[in-house]
Order: structure tokens, then C-alpha cells, then sequence
């Protein structure tokens, strides 16, 4: 088996205020709440990490290719059924991921996507 190389860490601990932890990567603090709460959730956190790998890694694949890539937009949405038992509500029954991209034909724009998917 290959070695493996640590890519990435982040931790979060208590506040002792409820539904509310601070989160940390490398020197960076922020706060991530229970859903509902005034602060981000960390639902919609975890949301936007998936929005900014397809951004940044597609815009890097387009730059390496040669591909005119202008501009991206990357929204992604979770659904919960809310009539699941309490303990089945924390889980996702539908991720939706919508990319839209400028100045790509769609030739090269469904190319990348696929790519994306693939890591």
C-alpha cells in the first residue's frame, strides 16, 4: 500500500453554549451552530466545502487544459424528510449540485464536470 500524506485537517470542540462549536483549520476560527441557530450550520458548512472543491478544482482542471474558462457558479442543496423518525432526520435524502460555467462550450464544460466527479 502506498504512504499516505496528510492533506488536510480540522477540528471543532464545545463552546458550553449548545448547538454551537468553534470550528479551526490551520490558523483560521469560526463558528458552526446546530441547524437552526444564528450562526452558520455546519450542514451548510459542510455544503459549501462541496461548492468550493467543484469551483476550485474545475477552474484549475480548465487552467492546466488550456480551456477557456471565464467564470463558475456552483450551488449545491441538501433534502431531509422531515416526517423520518427524529433519528433519521440528520440524515440527506437528496444532494443536488448545480454547476454553471462562462465562456466554456459544452463540449469541454461536460469534460470537466465528468473529471470532477471522477476525484
Amino acid at each position: 500500500m502506498a504512504e499516505l500524506t496528510l492533506a488536510y485537517a480540522a477540528r471543532s470542540y464545545s463552546t458550553g453554549t449548545l448547538g454551537r462549536s468553534i470550528c479551526n483549520a490551520r490558523n483560521h476560527h469560526w463558528v458552526a451552530d446546530d441547524s437552526g441557530g444564528e450562526e452558520v450550520g455546519a450542514g451548510e458548512l459542510f455544503m459549501s466545502g462541496i461548492s468550493a472543491c467543484a469551483v476550485n478544482m474545475i477552474e484549475r482542471l480548465a487552467a492546466e487544459g488550456e480551456i477557456p474558462l471565464d467564470w463558475m457558479d456552483v450551488s449545491v442543496e441538501a433534502y431531509r424528510d422531515m416526517d423520518a423518525q427524529p433519528a433519521e432526520r440528520t440524515l440527506y435524502e437528496d444532494i443536488r449540485i448545480h454547476l454553471k460555467m462562462w465562456g466554456v462550450d459544452d463540449r469541454d464544460g461536460e469534460a470537466l464536470v465528468d473529471t470532477w466527479k471522477r476525484r
